[in-house]
């Protein structure tokens, strides 16, 4: 990841070298401009309406998994687009068109689930559970009982 952090200003710069050269000084500065501003807007409108979707999945009593992801791309494209460079541009791209998101997303849901599942320890992990729970129709169950405080010095083995 450090490499990866590194690489990036180093990649940024070599790309202003190329495309500098090839379009001019001028062009290179106005297309800067231009991504800030853009990628700016985006954050505002896009991450704005993920963010009502999401909200409409949690009224509607569902987990917003797929909004969550959505509202992460679209932030990570802004982010990458609002970052000065070429090549933050062209990796911006994907993660802010809506058909690629949807791609990657089923991509990483359907192809490796071992990856989602990471968020528990156990085999079938909290995706599984929460799809495989959407397709029995969504009953939930409920255990009823009681508890009762115990003094410390009684406390249960």
């Amino acid at each position: 990841m450090l490499f990866l952090i590194t690489l990036l200003p180093l990649l940024e710069i070599a790309g202003f070298i190329i495309i500098g050269g090839k379009i001019g000084v001028g062009l290179s500065l106005l297309w800067v401009i231009a991504d800030t501003i853009a990628g700016f807007t985006l954050l505002a409108t896009m991450g704005g309406k993920t963010l009502q979707k999401a909200k409409k999945s949690v009224e509607a009593d569902t987990f917003p998994f797929e909004e969550m992801f959505d509202g992460l791309c679209i932030i990570t494209g802004a982010l990458l687009l609002i970052f000065p460079g070429f090549v933050s541009d062209f990796l911006a791209l994907p993660l802010l068109i809506a058909p690629v998101r949807g791609w990657i997303f089923k991509f990483l849901k359907y192809q490796h689930n071992s990856i989602l599942n990471d968020l528990s320890k156990s085999t079938q992990g909290f995706t599984y559970w929460y799809y495989e729970e959407r397709k029995e129709g969504g009953v939930t169950k409920t255990i009823e009982g009681d508890y009762r405080h115990t003094p410390e010095d009684k406390k249960l083995p």
